[in-house]
């Protein structure tokens, strides 16, 4: 369909324009190691340039595709939906079988959207045969699997973000750098750093910088609010709200810092509750 060629597309189109992104930075990150010089501040200053554009290239992108991804999600459970009508109709055996096809593929598809984590009740019933426990075991399991996987993708998000507020300060050391190093003698005298023209490398803004990792998925901090809401505490969730918003890569990543360890500890609670469980079915059986 249209929208998979689409989050396709922009997948494909951002994945290079992280990659560009990323040799640009190694460049200009050797650049200011070199002597300053005349040539030296010309291509660093080239460089910054560069390095904005494909900023902004990377961050438009990046947007686009979170929509995409959204649109692409609604899409699938929109045809799931009238598959499950058409079916409820009793059409033909070949036409059942072309939409059991589809039914089939969609699955999977759906079932990695992400969606509300609704954890099970942990209170356990003294009267409660073993047959039943072991059906809350399952459940905690269940619940277990899906914690583990939000809490290994706040980590590679942290991870991710770290990285690059560390590419910002980069940025802003070969910004300084060349602020610094700007009496050496210029072929346009007229030219000043710090003039706010297009062409001068210290005026370039921080927050003009991509707001997602070259590796990370765009929508996780779009859904983790969702996702999350009955799992971690409100207070947690506002403030990792608010840093999504704030576009800072260090504030967002201690927030997901934040966000991954709560994560952990309800985690742990379910899996001591779930063996708790475990070993009173077996004692139960035992008697």
């Amino acid at each position: 369909m249209a929208a998979e060629r689409q989050v396709s597309q922009l997948t494909l189109k951002r994945a290079l324009l992280a990659k560009r992104y990323q040799d640009e930075l190694d460049a200009i990150d050797r650049l200011k190691k070199q002597r300053a010089s005349w040539r030296r501040d010309r291509d660093l200053r080239d460089s910054l340039s560069s390095s904005l554009e494909t900023a902004n290239q990377l961050t438009t992108t990046t947007r686009e595709l979170e929509k995409a991804q959204l649109s692409l999600t609604a899409a699938r459970r929109s045809y799931a939906g009238a598959i499950e009508v058409e079916l409820a109709g009793n059409p033909g055996a070949p036409r059942r079988a072309a939409l059991e096809r589809a039914k089939r593929v969609l699955g999977p598809q759906l079932s990695d959207a992400p969606r509300r984590i609704v954890l099970p009740d942990l209170d356990i019933d003294p009267l409660d045969y073993p047959e039943e426990l072991d059906q809350r075991a399952v459940e905690l399991r269940a619940s277990e699997d899906e914690l583990a996987r939000q809490a290994a993708g706040l980590d590679a998000q942290a991870t991710e973000l770290e990285h690059l507020a560390q590419l910002r300060k980069q940025h802003d050391r070969a910004g300084d750098l060349f602020a610094r190093d700007d009496d050496q003698p210029h072929r346009n005298p007229a030219r000043r750093a710090g003039d706010g023209t297009a062409d001068d490398p210290t005026s370039w803004d921080a927050s003009r910088l991509p707001t997602a990792g070259p590796g990370l998925s765009p929508s996780l901090e779009s859904y983790v609010p969702v996702v999350l809401a009955d799992v971690i505490d409100a207070s947690t969730i506002n403030m990792f709200a608010a840093a999504e918003r704030s576009g800072d890569p260090a504030q967002r990543a201690e927030a997901a810092r934040k966000a991954h360890d709560a994560v952990a500890r309800r985690l742990d609670q379910l899996r001591k509750k779930r063996l708790e469980i475990e070993a009173r079915s077996k004692l139960l059986r035992s008697r």
